[in-house]
């Protein structure tokens, strides 16, 4: 029995070691694939190096977690000089003077520990070896997801980054995060338009008139910057427009609701006034270096196309300027040059005839709620 349980204990240790070593085996593989899929892209990148630097080395490139072993690192350095011979200039030079391994030895204990020199030492090397520069970067494997790279060309002495790039690749089943995404946004604000009134209406014309149209609208849009990590975004917005205040009349009404007034007695809520459909882009002024998708100012530009309910359609050019309060919510103000048409109005109940109007010149608007999601 004892033997048996003996065997038992031996081959189940096997079988661990066996998986353990397949696992690894297939993980190598895994890296070693995505590291083509990078190599194919470094080439094509190294030719923005200046070629005025005379010398060039790789000094290491540095490893994260215990994914990625010693043998694979080296060879990841030494197809990175492959890569950066093709060149021409500048040359490729090793750093064989820098001696990582460092002896620490007690009464009791005696170890060799493979550290990194210091910057001075690292410098001392390039000057003697007259290197202008030196690669170094980072390169992380997460297990059945992706492998990356961050790779730098720093200066000799001064550590200046001469050039900067980073890479990844992903498992096939693994859907990439997407460096530009699609937001989308709620808009709702206040648009104030001008008015103007056939001066034969007068008698018809409340005191009260003050040649404005006020309306609340309600969009929602959805935007995206044009390029990954640039600051300008174009969005599109579809939305409708609820008249607060409009034409007021003496001792009689309109006979039916339309984008200029709302007959008295009609039940709320009012149907919409306007259905819009607008195009923006904006830029950024000031940015929020604490956040890619964020600005402390930024100037937007409007081409808005108003579909008017019973009278002709509108167009309006804007322009305006928007702040980030944080990463959902914003505020925004700006105007609109009017372009639109003299019509004539639905008739009025006292006198069944219509009205003179026309929408026309600067029209204001204050968008105090924007949610960004």
């Amino acid at each position: 029995m004892k033997k048996f349980f003996l065997i038992l204990l031996i081959g189940f240790a096997g079988f661990i070691s066996n998986s353990s070593a397949q696992t690894l085996e297939d993980a190598n593989e895994n890296i070693l694939k995505l590291m083509n899929e990078i190599f194919a892209l470094v080439p094509e990148d190294i030719l923005e190096i200046d070629p005025d630097l005379g010398r060039i080395a790789v000094y290491r490139i540095e490893t994260e977690g215990s994914n990625i072993s010693a043998p694979l690192r080296k060879h990841f350095e030494s197809r990175l000089v492959e890569i950066l011979r093709t060149l021409g200039k500048p040359a490729v030079v090793a750093l064989p003077d820098l001696n990582t391994l460092k002896i620490s030895s007690t009464d009791s204990s005696f170890s060799i520990i493979n550290s990194l020199p210091a910057p001075d030492e690292l410098w001392r090397v390039a000057r003697k070896l007259r290197v202008d520069a030196y690669l170094e970067g980072n390169l992380a494997y997460l297990p059945n997801k992706a492998l990356f790279l961050d790779l730098r060309l720093n200066r000799t002495g001064t550590n200046e980054v001469l050039w900067a790039k980073s890479y990844s690749a992903y498992e096939k089943d693994m859907k990439p995060p997407s460096l530009n995404p699609l937001n989308k946004s709620i808009n709702a604000g206040l648009e104030i338009f001008q008015l103007e009134v056939d001066s034969a209406a007068d008698s018809l014309l409340s005191p009260d008139f003050n040649n404005k149209l006020i309306q609340y609208s309600v969009y929602f849009g959805i935007y995206q910057y044009t390029t990954p990590g640039s600051r300008l975004r174009f969005e599109l917005r579809l939305g409708a427009s609820f008249l607060s205040e409009g034409v007021s009349l003496t001792g009689t009404s309109f006979s039916k609701n339309s984008f200029y007034s709302v007959k008295p007695g009609t039940k709320m809520p009012h149907p919409p006034v306007s259905y819009n459909f607008r195009s923006m882009l904006y830029s950024t002024l000031i940015q929020n270096k604490n956040s890619q998708f964020r600005d402390w100012l930024s100037v937007y530009f409007a081409v808005t196309r108003y579909f008017t309910l019973r009278t002709p359609d509108l167009t309006g050019l804007g322009a305006g300027l928007r702040t980030d309060l944080n990463s959902h919510f914003s505020i925004s103000t700006g105007f609109s040059m009017i372009l639109g048409s003299e019509f004539s109005s639905v008739d009025v109940e006292s006198t069944n005839q219509s009205v003179r109007m026309k929408v026309n010149g600067v029209q204001y608007e204050l968008f105090l709620l924007q949610y960004t999601f």
